[in-house]
């Protein structure tokens, strides 16, 4: 009778692969990225990273082109830097309840992946707070953000994934200061929301490599600039 095989689940010890990922994070922001994966890795009770289903999140900054020429490149720099290192100070201060990592920074934005959405809406408002008290908030900082789900395999920390190409295609297509959703990542996520029912508002459709037919995208319906914090609060309430 021929031997079952055996199926093992591909992981990661965190903190064997530490320095990669700290590798990625930029030299200006070295100790708060240290800080959000020391977190995470205290969240992760046996210190592992599996592949597997993830959002995918990425947050540009927009309206960097037009700052960029209006003020100069090297106020651009400090803009982005409080931009990139904010990402990582909210990390810990949201006290996210499952895994939440940082993959790269790509010019003007950043790319997450996490396995919960309220983690996602906890980080992304106080990436927001911490943003609005900066001293480089003379010009408001306006963040879109991109939220698709999709199995990732990490080769150290470096993501090799169809479904993080695909986040990239959608960029164009979120509304400037939106939380947007594929509809993939919306079905798993719209069950967390406590206002479920009426919290997102279809945007349109993309067509994303892999899928024969458009994707929809949604958005979170935020109505006000308090309205994310009652979210996170209604969420934690029927915890």
């Amino acid at each position: 009778m021929p031997k079952k095989k055996v199926v093992k689940s591909t992981h990661y010890d965190i903190y064997a692969i530490k320095h990669e990922f700290l590798k990625y994070a930029p030299g200006y922001a070295l100790v708060e990225a240290e800080e959000a994966l020391e977190y995470i890795m205290q969240l992760q009770s046996q210190g592992l990273l599996r592949n597997g289903i993830y959002y995918i999140v990425l947050v540009d900054l927009v309206g960097s082109t037009k700052f960029s020429a209006e003020y100069g490149n090297s106020e651009m720099a400090i803009r982005v830097r409080a931009f990139v290192t904010a990402s990582f100070q909210s990390l810990p201060m949201s006290r996210i309840s499952n895994t939440g990592i940082f993959l790269k920074e790509i010019g003007d934005a950043v790319l997450y992946v996490f396995q919960h959405f309220p983690d996602i809406l906890k980080w992304r408002h106080n990436f927001q707070r911490i943003l609005d008290s900066s001293p480089t908030a003379k010009i408001p900082y306006i963040l879109r953000t991109c939220i698709h789900i999709g199995e990732i395999s990490l080769d150290g920390v470096n993501p090799i994934s169809l479904a993080v190409s695909q986040t990239f295609k959608m960029e164009k297509d979120v509304p400037a200061g939106e939380i947007g959703l594929t509809d993939p990542a919306f079905h798993v996520a719209w069950p967390t929301i406590a206002r479920a029912y009426y919290g997102f508002t279809d945007i349109g459709v993309i067509e994303l490599d892999g899928y024969k037919e458009k994707v929809k995208l949604h958005k979170l319906n935020i109505h006000d600039k308090d309205d994310l914090e009652r979210i996170i609060a209604e969420n934690e309430e029927n915890l």
